[in-house]
């Protein structure tokens, strides 16, 4: 593998949540994003590198950005979603914990506000101690690094946070008190822009573009692209200026990469499958029905049989071992499979909970009372587990990408006894109305964007480290089973480029 003659100055990330790979590729192409175009070049031409990378699964915020920074997959850093659930405590002093990053049907506040709080925040802590931050990898060869809104931060010598009033604003307002999308973005690029214009000079700079993501979700993902056009890429245009008038410019390798897809969706109630309480139980219904105490209200803790953490395309299920505690491995035949056969039913009959007649594409299970706790997931029918490669095959109908690969690097200690597959084909989703929805192993939401450019590089830099970067992440996928180019591969990628 050829190494570039010279390695870059520096790092700039362009981090746009829930953008679509295919609305990207074509505002390129059509000329529709030209400041985003100068930097990493239009994938038609042959210019930057342009990755065709699939998500992590669940194609969903938390899980993938904490992948994204990483490099590592779900089952390494143990953010397997937005909602999860910590049977151990691990990092609660052993003390059972369902974690809502996204405050949740369970109305975790805490948690959403805890992602920006203190020098690391939520997720900073709860990111494995054996996983390294890409900021982590810069301090340990002398350079500095700024995160602009970022929940991934650890080992930045900079953090500008987001205002959590400006959060509420944003995720729940509405009329007056709400805060636009467009105009969340421009804050945190007067942000970024304040920060450079102060004299900071950072080796690794990130900032975060939320708004599309949000945007996406209330309007359904058709309206991407006019607000990539719109309002990124014109933002995108300021940061490049500044970055020009400063003299930042040449040397800096730019990244531009998205945690996932979106996919459309019906904004109701009948198809949002929901565990809130004492409202919207459509999935409580079923675990009363076995007598089993659900998580479903604020502050009830591990004090329950099960938890059930909603992540959009796919749900955790965590049951508890009766005969003993969280921690106990729960017994597959009494524990997990009488769940897993009661999932089915009233997906394939509605008995015990009609909302759930038709809203499931695969109930998947796996025993960890004989396989252990990184025990890989099968699909549950009422004639025996079937292995997931075949059952797919067998049923075309359900769309994926790269599935096997993909749960087989999400199955840890911290993911469900269950996992809950909705059916996107009928619009089926995993928590509130919303018209575009992600979380799930469709195409759709789970093709992302992974793209490099060196806009200053020589030919001759350009040809090398073009090699490097596409060598990378090429032998890390063969290395790997054989699995599809990933988000999670940016890292690796830097950090050869960078020399790291």
């Amino acid at each position: 593998m050829t190494q570039a003659p010279t390695a870059p100055d520096r790092l700039v990330i362009l981090d746009i949540d829930g953008l679509r790979r295919d609305v990207f590729w074509r505002a390129l192409a059509e000329g529709r994003a030209p400041a985003l175009a100068r930097l990493v070049g239009v994938p038609e031409t042959g210019s930057g590198v342009h990755y065709p990378a699939v998500t992590v699964a669940p194609s969903i915020t938390f899980c993938a950005q904490s992948s994204i920074f990483t490099g590592a997959h779900p089952e390494q850093h143990g953010v397997p979603g937005n909602q999860f659930f910590d049977r151990f405590g691990r990092n609660n002093q052993r003390v059972p914990r369902h974690y809502a990053f996204d405050v949740g049907d369970t109305l975790a506040v805490e948690d959403a506000v805890r992602v920006f709080m203190g020098e690391v925040g939520l997720v900073g802590q709860t990111l494995s101690p054996d996983v390294e931050t890409l900021y982590e990898t810069a301090a340990q060869h002398g350079r500095t690094s700024t995160v602009v809104y970022q929940m991934v931060a650890r080992g930045a010598t900079t953090w500008i946070k987001p205002n959590l009033a400006d959060i509420a604003r944003f995720t729940r307002g509405g009329g007056l008190l709400g805060l636009s999308a467009e105009r969340f973005d421009g804050e945190m690029l007067d942000q970024a822009l304040a920060h450079l214009a102060g004299g900071a000079r950072p080796d690794v700079l990130t900032v975060y573009f939320l708004g599309l993501d949000h945007h996406s979700h209330q309007h359904g993902p058709g309206a991407q692209a006019d607000y990539l056009a719109r309002v990124v890429d014109t933002q995108v245009s300021r940061l490049l200026a500044e970055l020009e008038r400063l003299g930042l410019l040449a040397g800096a390798v730019f990244a531009v990469v998205s945690d996932h897809g979106q996919i459309e969706v019906i904004a109701d109630d009948p198809h949002s499958l929901r565990l809130g309480f004492p409202f919207d139980r459509e999935m409580g219904y079923l675990f009363d029905a076995l007598k089993l105490d659900v998580h479903d209200y604020p502050g009830e803790g591990p004090n329950c049989d099960a938890v059930v953490s909603l992540n959009g395309g796919l749900a955790h299920v965590y049951l508890q071992n009766r005969r003993g505690k969280w921690p106990d491995v729960p017994r597959f035949d009494v524990d997990v499979q009488p769940v897993a056969q009661a999932f089915w039913e009233a997906n394939a009959t509605g008995r015990y909970a009609h909302d759930i007649k038709d809203a499931l594409a695969m109930v998947l299970v796996r025993n960890v009372e004989r396989d252990g706790w990184d025990a890989d997931y099968g699909v549950y029918t009422p004639e025996g587990i079937v292995a997931l490669e075949n059952y797919l095959k067998a049923n075309p109908q359900i769309k994926t990408v790269d599935a096997v690969n993909r749960l087989r690097r999400l199955a840890s200690p911290v993911t469900g006894d269950l996992m809950l597959v909705s059916d996107y084909d009928c619009h089926y989703y995993f928590g509130g109305p919303l018209r575009g929805v992600h979380g799930g192993l469709h195409p759709e939401d789970s093709e992302a964007v992974l793209s490099l450019g060196w806009p200053t590089a020589s030919a001759q830099q350009a040809a090398a480290w073009r090699e490097t970067a596409l060598g990378v992440v090429a032998d890390r996928c063969r290395a790997e089973g054989g699995r599809l180019p990933s988000v999670v591969d940016m890292v690796p990628a830097l950090r050869a480029l960078m020399g790291w």
